[in-house]
C-alpha cells in the first residue's frame, strides 16, 4: 500500500492508524525515510481523532527515523515529546523503546551520564513489560557506553548479557547485532581468535541484502584482526571490502572507521603517502559528525606521519588537534562517572533480570547455543581440516599458499616449503595394520604441530605426505626447524603403540624465489624430498637458490 493511499478520508479509525504504524515499523530496517513519512501520516490522523497512544507511537517513530536520517539534535525534541505523551498511558514496552532511542541520541552527543540514566530507565520499563528485545538493546547500549568510556572489561559484561538475552529471542537480526557488538569489544581486548569465531557465526545470521552495513562492520573487524596478526594482505582486502559497501551506502561513520584502519595498515607497510590520503579523508568525514574519539585517533596518526617526514608545522597542527579532542573526551568521561545511587540502581535491575533469566531456563538455552557453535566449528573443520590428523587439508593449502606468497613478496620476507614424508609407510600398514598406520599419522602430526608456530601452516598433502609452510626465518633457522622435527619423530615412544614399531620421516625443503608460482615452489620442495629419500631416508635435504 502506497503512502498516498493513506489520505485523511481513508484513515477513519484507530485501527487504520495502527495499521499505518505497523507498516512504518516494518519499513524501519529497509527505508527510514518511508518510516518517517508513514509515521507523519499516522501522527496527523491520530491528532484529528485525538488518539493519544497513536500520537505517542507516531512521534516515537518519527524521532527514531530522524536519528538515522539526520542528527541526534534533530531527533531529540520528537523523542522527548513522545516520552511525555507515553508516560500517562501505561504502555511500558513503548516507553522502553522510546527511552532506548533517547539514550542512543544522548550517547551520540557525548552526554554519557544522561545516556546511562536513560538506559537504566529503559531496562526498568522493559522489566515491567517483560520485553526481551528491549533488554538486549539496553544491554547493547550500556556495553557501547562503556566502550566509549574506555572501560572494555565492563563493556564485555553487558555485551555478554546482551548475547544471552538475544538468544532467548526469535529475532535473528537481533542475535546477529548482539554478536557484532561483542566481537568489537573482544577485538579491543585483543581476543582475536574468539572475536573471529563470533564474527563468522554472526555472518551466518546476516539478513542480506538488508544488512549490507553490518556486512561492512564484519569486514572492518576482520581487517583489524588480520592487521593485528600481521596478515597484511587479508587486512587490506577486508578494509577495502568494508569501505566499498559503506561508500555505496553513504555511511560516513563506517567510511571513517575503514579509512582509519587502512591508514594505520599503510603506515605499518611504510606507505606514508597512501596512509596520509586515507587519514585526511577520514578526518574530513569525522569532522562532519564530530566523532571525538575518531578525531583524536586520526590526528594522532597524522601527527606521527608528519613528524617522521620532518614536516614539523603539520605535525604540530595535528598534535594540537589530538590534544584538544583528548581533553574534550576526558571532560566527557569525568562527567559520566557513576554515583553510588546509580550503581546501586543498576545492581538492583541486574539482579531482577538474573532472576527472570533463571526462570526462563537460560542455562539450558546456553547449552543449546554451545552445541550450535560446536556444529559450526565442526563444519569449518570438515571444510579445511584433515579428518584423521586435524592439520589443514590440501584445499586449505591451495587457498592459503598464494596469499602467503603474495604477503612475502610485498613485505620482502622469506618463505619456505618443506615436504614431509613418513618413511616406509606402506610397510607400516602392511606389517602392523592400517589402524596402527592411522595412529602413526595422528601421533606424528600432533608432535609436528607442537613444533609449528601459529603463523606457519602444516597441511596434509596426500597419503603420508605433509607440507609445512614457514615464513620469516633464514636458511640457518629453517635447517634447525626441519632437523628438530626429524629428531622428535624418531624419538617418540613408538614401542608403546606397538612392539617393534619404528617411525622416521624424510624432509625436503625449498625457499620461495621471486617470480615463482606455488606449483614451482612445491615442485622444488618435492625434488628436495626425493633427494632425502635417495640419501637413505630419515634425513633432511634442501634445494638452494642456485637449484632453481
Amino acid at each position: 500500500m502506497k503512502i498516498s493511499q493513506f489520505s485523511d478520508a481513508a484513515v477513519t479509525s484507530t485501527a487504520d492508524i495502527d495499521a499505518l504504524l505497523h507498516k512504518a515499523r516494518a519499513q524501519y530496517r529497509v527505508n527510514c525515510l518511508e518510516t518517517r513519512q508513514l509515521a507523519q501520516a499516522a501522527y496527523t490522523a491520530a491528532e484529528q481523532l485525538n488518539y493519544l497512544a497513536g500520537l505517542a507511537h507516531a512521534e516515537f517513530l518519527i524521532g527514531k527515523a530522524q536519528l538515522i536520517l539526520q542528527t541526534a539534535e534533530t531527533a531529540l525534541p520528537r523523542l522527548r515529546a513522545a516520552l511525555k505523551r507515553v508516560k500517562p498511558l501505561a504502555l511500558p514496552q513503548l516507553e522502553a523503546e522510546i527511552l532506548i532511542s533517547l539514550a542512543t541520541a544522548q550517547q551520540m552527543q557525548g552526554q554519557f551520564h544522561a545516556a546511562f540514566l536513560l538506559w537504566l530507565d529503559a531496562l526498568q520499563s522493559a522489566l515491567c513489560a517483560q520485553a526481551r528485545e528491549c533488554y538486549v538493546e539496553a544491554y547493547l547500549g550500556l556495553g557501547d557506553l562503556h566502550v566509549q568510556c574506555a572501560e572494555p572489561n565492563k563493556a564485555l559484561h553487558f555485551l555478554t548479557l546482551a548475547v544471552e538475552w538475544a538468544d532467548l529471542c526469535a529475532d535473528q537480526d537481533l542475535r546477529c547485532k548482539a554478536r557484532l557488538h561483542l566481537a568489537a569489544v573482544l577485538v579491543t581486548l585483543e581476543q582475536y581468535s574468539l572475536a573471529e569465531r563470533i564474527l563468522m557465526f554472526a555472518q551466518t545470521l546476516l539478513i542480506l541484502p538488508l544488512r549490507r552495513d553490518w556486512q561492512a562492520e564484519i569486514y572492518n573487524y576482520l581487517g583489524m584482526i588480520h592487521a593485528a596478526q600481521h596478515d597484511n594482505e587479508l587486512a587490506l582486502t577486508s578494509f577495502n571490502q568494508a569501505l566499498k559497501i559503506n561508500a555505496e551506502a553513504g555511511f560516513l561513520w563506517g567510511q571513517t572507521l575503514n579509512l582509519l584502519g587502512l591508514g594505520r595498515l599503510k603506515v605499518s607497510l611504510q606507505d606514508a603517502q597512501g596512509a596520509e590520503a586515507d587519514l585526511q579523508q577520514a578526518l574530513h568525514y569525522a569532522t562532519q559528525f564530530n566523532g571525538l574519539g575518531l578525531l583524536q585517533q586520526i590526528h594522532h596518526q597524522l601527527y606521527q606521519i608528519y613528524e617522521a617526514r620532518g614536516d614539523y608545522v603539520h605535525a604540530m597542527m595535528h598534535h594540537i588537534g589530538f590534544h584538544d579532542h583528548y581533553m574534550k573526551l576526558q571532560q566527557q568521561l569525568t562527567a559520566s562517572k557513576l554515583s553510588a545511587v546509580d550503581a546501586r540502581r543498576l545492581s538492583l535491575i541486574e539482579m531482577k533480570l538474573k532472576l527472570l533469566a533463571s526462570e526462563l531456563e537460560v542455562t539450558q538455552l546456553k547449552q543449546q547455543r554451545h552445541q550450535e557453535s560446536g556444529r559450526m566449528l565442526a563444519l569449518e573443520s570438515a571444510a579445511y581440516r584433515d579428518a584423521l590428523t586435524g592439520v589443514y587439508n590440501r584445499r586449505a593449502l591451495e587457498e592459503r599458499l598464494p596469499i602467503l606468497i603474495q604477503s612475502a613478496q610485498q613485505n620482502q620476507e622469506s618463505l619456505w616449503a618443506i615436504m614431509i614424508d613418513f618413511d616406509h609407510f606402506k610397510r607400516v600398514n602392511d606389517h602392523f595394520s592400517h589402524h596402527i598406520g592411522d595412529v602413526v599419522l595422528r601421533n606424528g602430526c600432533a608432535a609436528l604441530s607442537k613444533l609449528t608456530r601459529e603463523r606457519d601452516m602444516l597441511a596434509r598433502y596426500g597419503g603420508e605426505e605433509f607440507v609445512l609452510i614457514v615464513t620469516q626465518v633464514d636458511a640457518t633457522m629453517i635447517g634447525k626447524i626441519a632437523e628438530r622435527m626429524r629428531r622428535v619423530i624418531e624419538q617418540l615412544p613408538w614401542q608403546e603403540v606397538h612392539a617393534g614399531l619404528e617411525v622416521t620421516i624424510s624432509l625436503g625443503g625449498a625457499p620461495w624465489l621471486p617470480g615463482q608460482t606455488c606449483e614451482q615452489l612445491m615442485s622444488r620442495a618435492d625434488q628436495a624430498l626425493y633427494a632425502a629419500k635417495g640419501a637413505g631416508r630419515n634425513c633432511v635435504r634442501f634445494m638452494g637458490i642456485d637449484d632453481a
